[in-house]
């Protein structure tokens, strides 16, 4: 893989770490988010989106085993992930780390002038933009009270 950095490789090299340290700590926290999830779409969209991270730490591995020539430290050591008190607030954070891995990803592509680098880090940028999308339409439906109640109307009137 031929790739120019100029300075900024030892960040890029940073970067990518700590994008594969959180990644792999996603994947555990939605495994136990999708295991307490009260509904399929829940158990669904994390399983799914506990399968992407996953891949996307594989992804990161492989890319940081290119650039520096030796296994990533980071795809070893054991990760804990976030801590939360109940299932919406897990939700919540989930959405917020969706939206700030977006961010830290965003900042990759920007540092880097590699097409390799930049079409692995957009792939995994896109997955979270869709994992964001799902998570915070589940927090509507699952987490704000009342809405399942607006949903449902009165059955009409039967006439004979």
């Amino acid at each position: 893989m031929s790739m120019h950095y100029g300075d900024t490789y030892h960040e890029l090299i940073k970067e990518l770490r700590a994008a594969l340290l959180d990644e792999r700590k996603t994947a555990v926290f939605y495994a136990q988010l999708r295991d307490i999830s009260r509904s399929f779409e829940g158990v669904d969209s994390f399983a799914e989106a506990r399968k992407d991270e996953l891949d996307h730490a594989a992804e990161l591995t492989k890319l940081l085993e290119q650039l520096t020539g030796s296994m990533p430290e980071e795809a070893l050591q054991p990760v804990c992930p976030p801590s939360f008190s109940n299932y919406c607030e897990g939700i919540r954070m989930a959405i917020e780390g969706e939206s700030a891995a977006r961010v830290e990803y965003k900042r990759i592509i920007q540092k880097t002038s590699s097409r390799e680098i930049r079409g692995v880090i957009k792939e995994i940028f896109n997955d979270e933009e869709v994992h964001l999308a799902k998570f915070r339409k589940l927090y509507e439906i699952e987490c704000r009270p009342g809405y399942y109640a607006e949903s449902i109307t009165e059955d009409p009137e039967i006439t004979e």
